[in-house]
């Protein structure tokens, strides 16, 4: 906030962190001290209301902010300025995560409605189709449909997790009852990715609709990201304060250089053992915020082209 004379007699915490200017330098001396040339460039831009600021940063460089800025009248008469800063970096990397979050999704919704498409078009101009291969034609166009569906509920768990709206309920829940659930619905020839389970007995504790998306997102992944086949193993046991869960595959593995992003939205591991294998980059974020509104933690380990192991704990909670 200055005065009629551009003396600032205010300056937030906020305008400390995004100036990286401290509030005792800043009050009680003229902004164009502060900021050289900032009141200047606002008498010459102000038609447009938004413009340029540069506070400098050191070695002769400068922070590039927007600046917008609106009278104090009081009386009839003019008291003063509100200045208010925004970090256009930060904007151009939101801007940035935006059009890959169109393109990420446009590709990811893209893929499944060409194949619905190309199917029921040949489907429909083509009566004559022998039962056999309609029927296979049919089954491609429901698996991409599901495809769709669990797009869409990945997105709408996405929004969940923004909005701080994660878990509607808390239960203990046999794990068994879980996976056989998960199982049940995974895509997957049993031949060749054999799922082996060791829960002795263990019970979780959390929202079973949540809950179920973790493991279903783990496994979906362990059966994708092992196309050569191999055992895929889910062990739990009792905590000092609830359950551990482990989940392991003898999949692509995961470069330890990436380790770090895996859990970052629409990151998708990018290299040749994992370049067939499609996907959101949504699957492990979920898992991790899933994990987390329950309390809990999930790490990873992983070696590439030996697999990748992701252990879980999930405290007893009863809200």
């Amino acid at each position: 906030m200055l005065d009629a004379s551009g003396m600032v007699e205010r300056w937030s915490a906020a305008a400390e962190s995004i100036t990286g200017v401290p509030a005792a330098e800043a009050i009680g001396r003229p902004l164009a001290r502060i900021a050289p040339g900032a009141l200047e460039t606002f008498e010459r831009e102000r038609a447009v209301d938004v413009f340029a600021v540069s506070f400098p940063a050191g070695e002769g460089t400068g922070k590039p902010l927007s600046g917008r800025a609106r009278p104090l009248v009081c009386a009839g008469k003019g008291e003063g300025w509100v200045w208010v800063f925004r970090d256009e970096q930060r904007l151009r990397e939101i801007d940035q995560l935006k059009a890959e979050f169109v393109g990420t999704i446009s590709h990811e919704l893209r893929t499944p409605l060409t194949s619905i498409k190309a199917y029921t078009a040949t489907l429909r101009t083509n009566p004559s189709l022998d039962e056999p291969t309609r029927a296979e034609f049919l089954q491609i166009v429901e698996q991409e449909a599901d495809r769709l569906t669990r797009l869409v509920d990945d997105l709408l768990v996405v929004a969940r997790v923004d909005s701080g709206l994660m878990l509607k309920r808390r239960q203990r829940v046999p794990l068994q009852e879980l996976l056989d659930r998960v199982l049940t619905n995974l895509a997957r020839d049993p031949a060749q990715h054999p799922v082996r389970l060791d829960l002795a007995g263990v019970e979780v504790s959390g929202d079973p609709d949540r809950l179920y998306e973790v493991f279903a997102n783990l496994l979906e992944n362990a059966v994708k990201y092992s196309p050569k086949g191999g055992e895929i193993g889910v062990s739990a046991e009792r905590g000092a304060d609830g359950a551990v869960v482990i989940v392991r595959d003898r999949g692509a593995g995961v470069p330890e250089g990436e380790l770090p992003y895996i859990f970052d939205q629409f990151y998708r591991v990018d290299n040749h053992l994992t370049a067939s294998a499609g996907g959101s980059g949504l699957g492990l974020y979920i898992v991790r915020s899933i994990v987390r509104a329950h309390g809990g933690t999930i790490d990873v380990c992983s070696n590439v082209g030996q697999g990748t192991t992701f252990t879980i704990s999930l405290p007893d909670r009863s809200a």
